[in-house]
């Protein structure tokens, strides 16, 4: 007994330790075999997103699925794999984003996207934009989600082949609207020419259900003149008013003049809603005015202009002349009284102003159609953090007033809205206010209290993405509702 003791028990002992190590080397094999053959499948079939791992023959699928359906993919791809048991899925499913917004901006050389993607379009973006165009300058800032549009890959190859021709401008898709805008110059013949390129380009590229929004001026053609009038060009400065958007043509006494201008022009009318033909010359005198008094003229006449539905200034021999229809009496006396102060000394006025006449009445669905059609072309500005109305908005505040009078019956609540900077407190606290302010505004202008009410929704309802710039821009807003009655 105690020979098998002293030699038989810890010779079994040592054999089933050896045995135990055998084994353990043996499973950790399998596994690391599994783990690389399961992820060379995963790998060839692109589903990069998918991380496997596995504890003897028992595999667990992790990661972010980038659609409904593909997690069961990919296992299904690694159960027919030899030596493979059971795969447990652990993946979370990809965000699923509502409204679903990409956006593609030109500005120079540069070509800039945001927004969202889906996930295997997102990590192409790079290259997308260098193959896309030869532009030098070309980044992006995409993030990958689910809710994608059909046709989503021709929308994205019809703006980038647009934006690629156009000098500048943006492309931005909302669900399954597509809106091109950028301004093209009257009397430019290259923009004449490639204003039917963009046309062509359009016509060959079939983008399916997605609704195109083309938010670019034809141009004018130019107007053949002699040799004698190439050099007297406007000595002052037209700004134009219709129902096309603003016109700015003549002369400028500097290039920085000429783009604070066209800048302020695109706040107060939209960005696709501003064509020009401004030439500059540099540190002249202008319609008889210094540089620092023609300014300010100008950007009085401009100011003027935003509060008319159709009208024109004309800033010309050291006066302003300006004829129009302001959308209701109190906006025809805030204009006539607002040049008489903000033009300078010495420049002489002449305007001849009435209110245009009113339009026939409105059904709701008709009122909420304009109301929603005009501000998705502009915005109601404010003060940076406060609920002070910048007077760039007063102009598109008075249509709305114009339209809002012509349905009569509706109850029209204005609902405020803000970006995720800040404390959640203080932007609902100024999404309320700014929302009472802009009901303050039409009541004063004459439309009945009781038929206006404001509500602020402080963050809680973005519309693009808080990301970005631009998804932010959108995010602070207003918006006019009819409500059922």
């Amino acid at each position: 007994m105690s020979a098998m003791k002293r030699w038989v028990i810890p010779g079994l002992v040592a054999i089933g330790a050896v045995s135990g190590v055998s084994l353990y080397s043996e499973t950790g094999k399998i596994e690391r075999d599994l783990t690389t053959r399961s992820k060379q499948l995963l790998d060839t079939a692109g589903m990069d997103w998918a991380a496997i791992e596995f504890k003897g023959r028992d595999g667990v699928l992790r990661g972010v699925s980038p659609r409904e359906g593909a997690a069961d993919t990919a296992i299904e791809l690694i159960d027919n794999e030899w030596g493979v048991r059971v795969v447990d899925d652990q993946t979370t499913l990809l965000v699923e984003q509502k409204p679903f917004t990409w956006n593609l901006e030109r500005k120079g050389d540069a070509l800039t996207m945001n927004g969202y993607l889906p996930y295997e379009l997102s990590k192409k973006t790079d290259q997308f934009l260098q193959d896309a165009t030869s532009l030098s300058e070309v980044s992006s800032s995409v993030k990958a989600a689910r809710g994608e549009p059909e046709n989503l890959d021709e929308a994205i190859g019809l703006s980038a082949a647009l934006l690629s021709a156009l000098p500048a401008g943006k492309a931005m898709l909302e669900d399954n609207k597509l809106t091109i805008a950028a301004a093209l110059e009257d009397g430019n013949e290259e923009h004449v020419a490639l204003y039917d390129k963009l046309q062509g380009l359009i016509a060959s590229n079939d983008i399916g259900a997605i609704e195109l929004d083309l938010q670019i001026n034809k141009p004018k053609a130019p107007i053949s003149i002699t040799s004698d009038q190439t050099n007297n060009a406007i000595d002052g400065l037209i700004i134009t008013r219709s129902e096309n958007g603003v016109d700015l043509k003549g002369s400028v006494p500097s290039a920085k003049l000429k783009e604070d201008l066209l800048s302020l022009a695109r706040r107060k009318f939209g960005f696709g809603n501003v064509k020009e033909n401004l030439q500059i010359k540099e540190g002249a005198d202008i319609s008889g005015l210094s540089v620092k008094s023609f300014s300010k003229a100008a950007n009085a006449a401009l100011q003027a202009v935003s509060r008319l539905g159709e009208g024109k200034a004309e800033l010309l021999d050291g006066g302003l002349k300006l004829n129009g229809g302001a959308f209701y009496e109190g906006a025809m006396a805030q204009v006539s009284k607002f040049l008489s102060s903000a033009l300078p000394e010495g420049v002489a006025t002449d305007a001849n102003l009435a209110v245009i006449t009113p339009g026939e009445a409105l059904g709701s669905e008709e009122c909420q159609a304009q109301l929603k059609g005009a501000l998705s072309q502009n915005s109601i500005y404010f003060d940076s953090g406060k609920a002070s109305i910048s007077s760039d908005s007063f102009g598109l505040l008075d249509s709305l007033i114009y339209t809002a009078h012509r349905c009569q019956e509706a109850a029209i609540q204005i609902e405020g809205h803000t970006d995720s900077d800040g404390d959640d407190a203080f932007n609902q606290a100024l999404s309320e206010k700014r929302a009472q302010a802009v009901q303050g505004y039409l009541e004063k202008a004459g439309l009945d209290a009781s038929r206006l009410s404001a509500k602020g929704f402080g963050e809680s309802k973005p519309v693009a993405d808080n990301g970005t710039d631009e998804g932010k821009a959108k995010n602070r807003r207003i918006d006019f509702v009819i409500l059922a009655q």
